[in-house]
């Protein structure tokens, strides 16, 4: 098994056996029939089918019948190069070796020849040598649907006559035959799959010649996810197809994730978090439903993509004792759900009709606007020449130019009439009783096409997933050199400017409490900054200018204002410690930078606050004057 390339082998239900035997054995209605193969006569499957129904009906289990089971087994290309017959024999014989059963094999190449494989279809049941009959001991009724009742009442209508379809089976008659036996119910468990799935493959290798032929059962305890058979008109192709392009999407990823460094247990580990538990979850709670298991495969994807990233950016990192990495800046990984292939969208809806057609009714209503122009102007031209009509018939020995003005309207009133009727052809000739019938289609038509546009937008971002990301903060703080103050302002100013993130005065004050290690006790604190915003008002600088103290006077410039007690801290410090880059002296920077900072947005906010109580303050003057 040089190349590791997996076998394949499916079980099928068969809830009609007899149609299945006749599909796989008919060279009509098969590519390329190579060879057929069965133990059992034609007659088997029919009496097979005939009883699994029966007992089924007795039963009353809801479904189909599963009337026998199929083995679908992929062969490797050089085994057509073996006896067809022989090969065929060979598989078939030892199936019927291990279990005993009725089997009818087929050997198929589809129609491009790249997919060489056997059909065996086998019993569940295992015949009686001679037929089990069991004879009645006392008298059995038997209602319409098959189903034993007690007594024979039961099987009565209104006038003691048996029901059609109602029958008794009288003592010592035979009321039922038996030609197989129960159910083995290994051959519906996943063991039975499994099994069969290793038995073959062995049996598969053991003819390959070619080393790089030789085939092994998939792991489903490895990081890879197995594809799905489409199979030839499967009803759910589609569904399995985009299934597939998802499954190779994943291993794609997988494979990514190896040639990076990810063991195979850490990858296993993805694997079931992302993917296997989430997929059992999701079936206990709704059952299996492709479109969610299909949006796990999807996250999944992307999460693994992060993850990659991720140990893209910490590989040449650095590392603590332990061998955790040490981030010193937040990381941002793109762990946005991998989209769906083009073809689970389908053909874009088209909008060619619905466009013609708003065109259509659009210049029908344009030509009965320019018809309605059209009368409008010849209106005003008719009411200017009344206009002067009545002007001329006031005045004397106007006569003349009267008669002229009343042929003008004469010939506008025509004109108006010709107009009109035209106006109401318009519609008529495209096959509408009247205007208002083409604005009602035209109005119909938008909506139709603002549809199917809404359609067409829903479709151009079907299957684009919403960009997630991974964050993971940094664990080690960068270390900040001694500067000066004026430089910690300037830095703290683009960082608040960068980060656009303002922060309270209660937070800010508890960061320094924590971060220094200051006696602040922060209900006074809280009270003292309190007390700013509450005396933040016209009356209360009122109160201070009336009551209060003022500040001494300095015509010092705000730089050396600040200047002057960091110089003093700073030669206060150099007495206990020499040196330059002394904790202390970083320690200052940062309270002075915070506090300058704090008191900004405080001295903002009380800026804004004054402001109000001033727009407050004019406007009750305002309604006074007014009432």
């Amino acid at each position: 098994m040089t190349n590791g390339k997996n076998s394949f082998l499916q079980v099928v239900k068969l809830p009609n056996v007899r149609g299945r035997v006749r599909y796989i054995s008919d060279p009509k209605r098969q590519e390329n029939l190579y060879a057929t193969f069965t133990n059992v006569e034609p007659k088997y499957w029919t009496y097979l089918s005939k009883e699994n129904q029966e007992d089924f009906r007795k039963s009353g289990t809801e479904g189909k019948c599963i009337e026998a089971r199929e083995l679908i087994i992929m062969l490797p290309p050089s085994l057509i190069q073996y006896d067809p017959d022989m090969l065929l024999k060979y598989f078939s014989a030892k199936f019927v070796e291990k279990y005993d059963v009725a089997v009818v094999s087929a050997l198929h190449h589809n129609k491009a020849k790249t997919n060489l494989h056997i059909h065996l279809i086998f019993s569940e049941r295992q015949a009686f040598d001679v037929p089990e009959r069991k004879i009645a001991a006392r008298n059995l009724f038997y209602a319409e649907n098959g189903k034993h009742v007690r007594t024979k009442k039961e099987i009565l209508d209104e006038r003691g006559e048996i029901r059609p379809g109602c029958r008794i089976v009288k003592k010592g008659e035979v009321y039922e035959t038996n030609l197989f036996k129960p159910k083995n119910q290994e051959f519906k468990s996943k063991k039975f799959t499994e099994e069969m799935k290793y038995y073959y493959t062995d049996l598969i290798n053991e003819l390959v010649k070619d080393p790089a032929e030789k085939l092994k059962v998939f792991d489903k305890n490895s990081p890879y996810l197995p594809t799905r058979k489409i199979g030839k008109n499967n009803p759910k192709a589609e569904e399995i197809r985009i299934d597939n392009y998802l499954r190779q999407e994943w291993n794609h990823m997988v494979d990514r994730a190896v040639t990076e460094g990810v063991t195979e247990e850490e990858l296993c580990q993805v694997k079931k978090k992302e993917i296997t538990v989430p997929a059992q979850e999701s079936i206990m709670k709704e059952g299996w439903k492709p479109d969610q298991f299909r949006k796990i495969l999807q996250k999944a994807i992307g999460k693994l993509r992060g993850f990659i990233q991720f140990m893209k950016e910490i590989r040449n990192g650095e590392f603590d004792a332990r061998g955790n990495p040490l981030i010193r800046h937040d990381l941002r990984f793109d762990v946005t759900p991998a989209p769906l292939p083009e073809s689970a969208k389908g053909e874009r809806p088209s909008s060619a009709l619905q466009e013609a057609e708003v065109m259509r009714l659009d210049c029908i209503l344009q030509k009965m606007k320019k018809a309605e122009q059209k009368i409008y102007a010849i209106e005003k031209a008719k009411l200017r020449l009344e206009k002067d009509l009545k002007e001329v018939q006031k005045k004397w020995f106007h006569g003349k130019e009267k008669k002229e003005l009343e042929q003008k309207i004469a010939g506008k009133r025509q004109e108006l009439k010709k107009s009109q009727e035209t106006l109401s052809e318009i519609p008529k000739m495209q096959g509408y009783e009247n205007a208002l019938e083409v604005k009602k289609a035209y109005k119909a038509a938008v909506t139709e096409l603002e549809g199917v546009r809404k359609l067409q937008s829903e479709w151009d971002q079907k299957g684009i997933p919403e960009k997630k990301y991974w964050v993971i903060k940094a664990n080690v703080p960068e270390q900040t050199k001694q500067k000066s103050i004026h430089e910690r302002l300037e830095e703290k100013k683009r960082d608040v400017e960068q980060k656009q993130k303002k922060r309270t005065e209660k937070e800010s004050w508890k960061r320094l409490s924590v971060e220094l290690g200051f006696d602040v006790i922060e209900e006074e604190l809280g009270v003292y900054i309190e007390k700013i915003f509450e005396r933040a008002t016209i009356r209360g600088i009122a109160d201070y200018l009336l009551f209060g103290s003022g500040p001494d006077e300095d015509n010092r410039s705000y730089e050396e204002r600040l200047e002057e007690p960091y110089l003093r801290f700073e030669k206060a410090v150099a007495k206990y410690d020499k040196n330059p880059t002394s904790e202390l002296l970083d320690l200052s920077n940062e309270v002075t930078s915070e506090t300058a900072s704090v008191y900004m947005e405080i001295g903002i906010q009380v800026g804004v606050l004054l402001m109000m109580d001033i727009i407050k303050n004019v406007n009750q003057e305002q309604n006074k004057e007014i009432n």
